[in-house]
């Protein structure tokens, strides 16, 4: 007997279903968690990758191709952020039209406390999974991203 195309190991949901359920459960949370910093999780996962990447200038280009996020929504989460002097905006000495976005003493201030809120939400995260688990699930998990990012390279290669 043929499986209905579609479905898979007779699941109700696909995948997509679970990554937006999972994501919209761990946006909500964290977005409450960091109330008290004035701060949302998209503009965390900014000021954490600013914090940690290894390059010496990153500017609004960098972040739009790493979280692959558009210029309007990166420009607008800046400028919020800018507001609220979680960063700021330097002019390249080699060239005045590119900022260098970098972050403020604020986030060395807040950095620790962030940091447990992140714990606690990846203790919630891997809650019952042995350590075998935890490290497949990571391993699962950037297969599937590396896939999609794979993918929507084709795409724009197929457009062009």
């Amino acid at each position: 007997m043929k499986k209905k195309e579609g479905k898979m190991n007779n699941r109700k949901y696909g995948y997509g279903f679970y990554f937006r359920c999972i994501q919209s459960q761990l946006e909500k949370a964290m977005n409450e968690q960091l109330k008290e910093f004035d701060l949302t999780k998209s503009q965390l996962d900014i000021l954490r990758f600013l914090k940690y990447v290894k390059k010496d200038h990153v500017n609004q280009k960098d972040i739009e191709e790493f979280f692959h996020i558009s210029n309007p929504t990166v420009t607008g989460l800046l400028n919020r952020m800018e507001q609220k002097g979680y960063v700021v905006r330097i002019h390249s000495p080699d060239d005045k039209r590119i900022r260098y976005i970098q972050i403020t003493d604020k986030v060395e201030d807040i950095d620790k406390k962030i940091k447990k809120h992140i714990d606690y939400s990846e203790g919630v995260i891997a809650k019952g999974l042995s350590q075998e688990e935890r490290n497949l699930l990571f391993k699962l998990l950037a297969k599937v991203k590396d896939n999609l990012i794979k993918e929507e390279e084709n795409h724009v290669k197929d457009i062009d």
